[in-house]
């Protein structure tokens, strides 16, 4: 909406004022903190004073009589040494409001995805064991900035990077091989940094049931244990899928780590760096000069004893991405991986990428508590709470609402109890009770009246006069701005507080307004129209965060 209402605005003055076309780019429309100072404030007189050689004031009062004229503008009041704030007028949140219920739910959306192609990739868990809050807290993160991203216009696709290679898959075979020994003799050694936890057994168990024979029959221990990791693998990697699928989360891409070396890939990323001369031999390794592009120093991509470094497969994972031709990548990651961001993106810019063509997003870690008690344990996962036996305690909702309370680079304590509360305490209860009163509402309007306000119906909307009523379309109004600054900033976790402000002025509307209104039909209407946008709204953001919309509580 401001960006419509600049381009408005410039349109206007460049008319009487053609100086404005060379400080357009220049021109901001603010939102004054408090009432008194308008709805939109604009500094565009300042930016003219020189081109003008006038007071700022007096641009001011010129640019006061041209807006004036328009019906979208109440009322422009010039303040200060030459301050513009504007106060919209009826006419422009009626407008707004039918807007909302000609695109519903996806209020605000940019028609097209014209902006631009792009890769985020979140969650890419070791495929060794259930899902840890972090997991969760990543999966959230990235799947509402994707949402966020899609909304102001890219052409998003989301991708899970499968760390199927490696240490940890190796021991993961010696884990389940050592359980399924076990069965027959409880004697067997386990492996002392083996994986613990009863989903291990729960493989090992199925494994013996189904491939004894074939497990029993292999001469070579590193057989079975190759056999067993693959086996395992696989099984916990469609357990994640299932676990983010019944938590709204689905990804367009699973890219295998392993490919990287089957394929060649690695290889092939290597190459290219050579061939612009970003490669050389020192000590017998092979290092990349990525200090040429801002790191504190090169780094080893392949080790004096022949294999790769784990950097050399980031690289070729990101050559990969490259040569798909994504406008910009988003990587959401752990805190743990701070440092190894600069070094990189160094890699990176290598390819002959912009600066800022690898995005990164950080979690922080996420701490349970119940009953003021901080829960650690789990015997499933046999080190931590898994996301799936969180989300079976409070619900999907509250978990993901929970999740974005914070800017994911900042710790999260999560309260199972505050979670589990029916009442105003409880921020996801609060948002998702907004939107079942409405219903309720529409309910009984259709029992007693007849009326049905999920239809379409007419309404005459100067009737809203109330200054409540004022304040809920001028927010309703701004909503797609708030959206948009969250989107290009990274921040999702502002999507919890746009909503929890809409629903709070909602409740104070409901608490202190009628609306059925048996005298006064089109007081009524009015009203259920505004109720019908504020709906809709909520809808937009519930929707964008993954939340469900209750009809009742």
């Amino acid at each position: 909406m401001k960006q419509e209402l600049k381009e408005k605005i410039i349109s206007l003055l460049e008319k009487e004022i053609p100086e404005v076309k060379q400080i357009k780019d220049k021109i901001k429309i603010d939102i004054p903190k408090e009432d008194k100072f308008g709805d939109i404030a604009i500094n565009v007189a300042f930016l003219l004073t020189k081109l003008l050689k006038k007071k700022p004031i007096d641009i001011a009062n010129q640019i006061k009589d041209i807006l004036e004229k328009q019906p979208e503008f109440e009322k422009i009041e010039v303040a200060g040494a030459g301050f513009i704030n504007i106060f919209l007028s009826q006419i422009f949140y009626q407008n707004i409001l039918k807007q909302i219920l000609e695109e519903k739910d996806e209020y605000g959306k940019a028609k097209e995805k014209n902006r631009g192609r792009i890769n985020v990739e979140f969650v890419s868990a070791n495929p060794t064991g259930p899902l840890h809050l972090g997991h969760g807290r990543g999966a959230v993160v990235g799947n509402v900035q994707s949402n966020l991203y899609e909304y102001v216009g890219y052409f998003v696709e989301r991708e899970f990077y499968i760390n199927d290679a490696g240490r940890q898959i190796k021991k993961l075979g010696e884990s389940v091989c050592a359980r399924f020994f076990q069965i027959e003799n409880p004697n067997y050694l386990f492996p002392e940094d083996g994986y613990h936890g009863d989903y291990i057994k729960e493989i090992a168990q199925h494994l013996y049931k189904y491939e004894r024979e074939k497990i029993l029959s292999m001469v070579d221990k590193e057989q079975a244990i190759d056999f067993c990791a693959e086996f395992a693998k696989e099984m916990l990697l469609e357990k994640i899928k299932e676990d983010l699928k019944g938590f709204g989360v689905e990804f367009d891409i699973w890219f295998s780590e392993k490919s990287l070396y089957t394929s060649g890939k690695v290889d092939e990323a290597i190459e290219f760096l050579r061939s612009k001369g970003l490669i050389y031999e020192k000590d017998g390794a092979l290092w990349v000069k990525t200090t040429q592009f801002g790191d504190d120093k090169d780094r080893v991509i392949i080790k004096s004893d022949g294999s790769y470094t784990y950097f050399a497969g980031d690289i070729a994972y990101h050559y990969d991405k490259f040569k798909r031709g994504y406008d910009f990548v988003v990587n959401v990651w752990g805190a743990d991986h701070h440092g190894y961001f600069p070094r990189l993106k160094a890699a990176v810019m290598a390819f002959g990428v912009p600066e800022d063509w690898l995005k990164v997003i950080f979690i922080q870690l996420v701490k349970l508590f119940k009953n003021g008690q901080e829960v650690k344990m789990s015997k499933r996962s046999g080190s931590f709470i898994t996301l799936k036996e969180l989300i079976e305690e409070v619900g999907k909702d509250a978990v993901i609402y929970f999740f974005l309370t914070k800017d994911s680079n900042t710790h999260l304590n999560f309260d199972i109890d505050l979670a589990l509360k029916k009442s105003s305490e409880n921020p996801v209860y609060y948002v998702q009770y907004a939107h079942a009163r409405i219903s309720s509402v529409f309910r009984e309007a259709k029992e007693r009246f007849g009326f049905d306000p999920e239809e379409d119906f007419e309404a005459d909307l100067s009737l809203l006069k109330e200054n409540q009523e004022r304040v809920l379309m001028k927010y309703l109004s701004f909503i797609p701005d708030l959206i948009r600054e969250a989107a290009e900033k990274q921040q999702p976790h502002k999507l919890t507080q746009i909503t929890y402000d809409l629903a709070s002025e909602f409740h104070y509307y409901y608490n202190n307004f009628k609306f059925l209104i048996e005298e006064d039909e089109n007081l009524m209407k009015a009203r259920l129209y505004l109720l019908k946008a504020i709906r809709y709204a909520l809808r937009t953001l519930f929707k964008l965060m993954g939340i469900t919309p209750v009809e009742r509580m």
